[in-house]
């Protein structure tokens, strides 16, 4: 595709991802803006370089989303063990 296609699409996955994120998240003190922002970046990169796995058995954004909230609850568990040694 196109450059600014391209960067497009990865605009608006990002707000999708961040969307999800936040309802995700919600409640858990750890999760601020700054960190949401964090595991957005983190996840929109791991689905980026996940393409090829994404086998279509779901929604796309509902992969993505998946994929990021993932990696946001994996940073939460480093914090809370990085925090109880």
């Amino acid at each position: 595709g196109s450059g600014a296609a391209d960067e497009a699409a990865v605009a608006e996955l990002r707000e999708v991802v961040r969307r999800g994120l936040r309802r995700a998240l919600a409640g858990r003190a750890a999760a601020d803006d700054g960190f949401i922002e964090d595991m957005t970046q983190e996840g929109v990169l791991k689905v980026l370089g996940g393409l090829a796995t994404f086998r279509g058995d779901s929604r796309f954004t509902t992969w993505a989303i998946t994929v990021t909230v993932r990696v946001a609850f994996t940073e939460l568990r480093r914090c809370l063990l990085y925090i109880s040694d």
